[in-house]
């Protein structure tokens, strides 16, 4: 015991303690090399000096006391990287009292390879062996979310029965969730102790950046138990696409990656696409180490009702991630009414490549009010090529349709506008009299708002690929008007593309043509994503993924692709209801906006009450826990750890020890002192021996 201090419990890098053998060093530089003395030399008499008395003579040390200082001075810094431990008073009666533990285990995916969850409630249940009469715990299972199974308690049953109904999940892995939960559920007590223990196959992507984070608040102690051994080889499906080729089929792409191991650095495995549970294909295929591959299937017809479909690769150590659930629904449509005469073949064609969303383009008449109104009935999308062929029926049922929560996209023709059309949309179309624009040379699109959502499939690509395009006619559009957003300019300064609300609506307005013979838009790429993405806009579509992650929230009504309840919206503070099938089969009833947490992997069943039709949608675990890299325990622990906690009055009060005395900082301060005195003495030993003039 160092009075005042505390006593000495041991080195916590006792390795370290191996440099003080290096003290040798200074041993043998002091017999080795020496200053040899001038030898006067006038007659043989003076040989006697080389004899063997003479040269044992000088064998001996000299200078014994820069040679202690050298020494001591290897021995303290050996010390001072050992970390001694002093443990500062009052500390071992801390430790002697009684203790509040919180049992972490880890139930996310990854645990779910043979033996680790086993081990882990093995482990666990060891812990709870070790607790004392007076001694309370609490049973803490977390995977991208942490859950209390118990109250704080000394119960060995109740904690028991917890554990053993543990089993591997299908979540991805968040330790911040766990840690700070602990220290949540375990009070400051005066007089007890507060610790948390670990059990996790402590998967790198559980912290953010693969680094561990300080997660526990202050005063709570932190014990690792790493679960399993060495990642074991592993393959993954990342991610499915879909491709359109042609009109009526469709292509899956799967992207899969195979973590090694030393000892399996490549292998072979099958993989099959099952739809409605039915093997499709089969693919053989080669995986190669820490490089994804990507895997095209043969095309498939276009359902014509939602289609639950599989990727699936042979069963490995971790069979989780062997699959990948996904749902082709046919539905996933927006609905065009083409006004205006034969339909381009620029636009046919264009529209006829999309997958999700699939465009279903239907034609009608440009005249007449009732015809229009009807043709609009499901319609999300009016497409307008030449707003001169509408009269005034069919310009006031426009007006009014977009105005309701429509979509138009409208297009300049060769035909001259009508006064009924520019007073349908007075804000966006010019006046019958507007003329054209005729440029020589072709005149370029310039200041395009990038940002708007109609430009998406252009960011990032540096050049806009619609500045390139050449435009030879255009029609002279409104600028300035209240409530319109210009998103493009001609280089001539008049607007190009123009936005603007209308009630509930979106209508947007190109002042040149989609047919190919004002601009050269329809041949370059570029035109399939630009209109692509501006009929979305129009129709207000939001994407929905082929698949959903475990720990997902979701929208049901829009995940499910349901519609409202008896084709109409509910009314206003009657909220629907949505009939729920858990992929374990577990029922359930989701009322009004509620939101869906997507808690197991598979596939999820809806449908609104009345209804006999089940909508899918499909649920994966999240790829992270696909990457089987570990951290080191110790890591762990540290880097998770709060920092300690300084003695004061605050932690005397909560029953708190002090911090133990930190002697590695001592040993440091000693080891620099014994270099300034080592120099200083060294120093003097020059000085004289430079004034050594001889007898």
């Amino acid at each position: 015991m160092i009075p005042g201090i505390g006593r000495f419990v041991g080195f916590l890098a006792p390795l370290f303690l191996l440099g003080g053998l290096l003290a040798a060093l200074p041993v043998v530089l002091h017999l080795t090399r020496r200053r040899r003395e001038p030898i006067a030399f006038p007659s043989f008499l003076l040989l006697g000096a080389t004899s063997a008395a003479a040269r044992w003579k000088r064998r001996r040390f000299r200078n014994i006391p820069l040679l202690i200082l050298r020494c001591l001075a290897i021995l303290l810094l050996a010390s001072a990287f050992a970390q001694p431990r002093i443990e500062a008073e009052g500390a071992g009666a801390f430790a002697a009292a009684p203790l509040d533990l919180a049992v972490l285990v880890d139930r996310s995916l990854s645990m779910g390879v043979e033996g680790r969850m086993e081990e882990a409630l093995r482990t666990a249940g060891e812990e709870l062996d070790q607790l004392g009469r007076d001694d309370r715990a609490v049973i803490v299972a977390f995977a991208d979310r942490a859950e209390a199974l118990t109250e704080l308690t000394g119960d060995l049953a109740t904690l028991r029965q917890a554990l053993s109904e543990l089993a591997a999940g299908e979540g991805g892995t968040r330790f911040p969730s766990a840690l700070g939960l602990s220290g949540r559920l375990l009070p400051e007590t005066p007089g007890r102790r507060r610790e948390a223990v670990l059990f996790s196959d402590l998967q790198r992507s559980g912290f953010e950046a693969g680094r561990p984070e300080s997660s526990l608040p202050a005063g709570v102690g932190l014990r690792v138990r790493r679960i399993g051994s060495a990642p074991p080889p592993n393959a993954s499906i990342l991610e499915v696409r879909l491709t359109a080729v042609g009109r009526e089929e469709i292509a899956v792409t799967a992207e899969v990656r195979f973590a090694p191991s030393p000892a399996v650095p490549e292998r072979t495995a099958t993989m099959q696409l099952l739809l409605s549970g039915r093997v499709a294909e089969r693919r053989s295929v080669e995986l190669i180490g820490d490089r994804a591959i990507t895997v095209q299937f043969a095309p498939v017809l276009r359902p014509s009702e939602p289609l639950a479909a599989e990727v699936r690769l042979e069963a490995d150590a971790l069979s989780g991630d062997d699959g990948f659930r996904f749902v082709i629904h046919p539905e996933t449509a927006i609905r065009l009414v083409d006004f205006g005469g034969p339909q381009f073949v620029y636009v046919r064609e264009a529209l006829a490549v999309s997958v999700e969303p699939a465009f279903l383009l239907e034609q009608a008449p440009a005249r007449g009010e009732a015809a229009l109104r009807q043709a609009l009935r499901g319609t999300q999308v009016a497409l307008v090529r030449d707003p001169g062929a509408l009269d005034a029926g069919a310009a006031r049922a426009l007006s009014q349709f977009v105005s309701e929560g429509g979509g138009l996209v409208m297009a300049m023709g060769p035909r001259r506008g009508t006064g009924a059309a520019a007073s349908a949309f007075p804000d966006l179309l010019p006046a019958a009299s507007a003329g054209f624009v005729d440029r020589e040379p072709a005149g370029r699109l310039a200041d395009l708002s990038i940002r708007h959502p109609i430009f998406e499939p252009f960011v990032g690509e540096g050049a806009l690929p619609l500045a390139d395009t050449a435009f030879f006619r255009y029609r002279a559009l409104p600028a300035g008007r209240p409530g319109v957003e210009i998103l493009a300019y001609f280089d001539d300064g008049r607007p190009a593309i123009l936005a603007a609300p209308r009630g509930a609506g979106r209508a947007f307005v190109f002042a040149s043509s989609f047919g190919g013979e004002w601009n050269d838009l329809p041949r370059r790429p570029a035109f399939v994503p630009f209109l692509h993405r501006l009929i979305e806009v129009a129709a207000d579509y939001r994407e929905v993924p082929l698949a959903f992650r475990v720990g997902d929230s979701v929208d049901p009504a829009a995940a499910f692709r349901l519609a409202p309840s008896d084709g109409r919206g509910p009314s206003p503070g009657e909220p629907g209801e949505l009939l729920l099938e858990s992929p374990s089969g577990a029922r359930s009833v989701l009322r009004g906006a509620s939101a869906l947490r997507l808690e197991q992997a598979g596939f999820f069943r809806a449908r609104r009450p009345g209804s006999a039709e089940f909508r899918e949608i499909a649920v994966n675990p999240p790829p992270s826990e696909s990457d089987l890299r570990v951290l080191d325990a110790d890591e762990v622990r540290i880097g998770a750890a709060a920092p300690p906690v300084p003695a004061n009055e605050e932690s005397a009060a909560a029953g708190i020890p002090p911090a133990g005395f930190p002697a590695w900082r001592l040993l440091l301060a000693g080891f620099g002192l014994l270099l300034a005195a080592e120099a200083w003495a060294a120093n003097r030993r020059e000085s004289g021996a430079r004034s050594y003039t001889g007898p």
